[in-house]
């Protein structure tokens, strides 16, 4: 069965369109810095309040804090 190159570019303008639709944006500079330096964080530590780390090794900002 042979497969023509338009139909293999579609689909994979499908497949990849879907998955940097449903990506979950960054985590913004505030939530990753301390006060002392114009963020929210107390410690350090309180990043995971905010965001939360993926798979990737990158912070991404939890559902609750996204701005609509």
């Amino acid at each position: 069965m042979i497969i023509t190159t338009t139909t293999m570019i579609v689909l994979q303008s499908l497949i990849l369109g879907g998955i940097l639709w449903t990506t979950p944006k960054d985590c913004p500079r505030k939530y990753r810095v301390i006060q002392e330096e114009g963020g929210v964080l107390a410690n350090p530590s309180d990043i995971y309040q905010y965001c939360v780390l993926d798979y990737g090794g990158k912070w991404k900002l939890k559902e609750e804090y996204e701005e609509k």
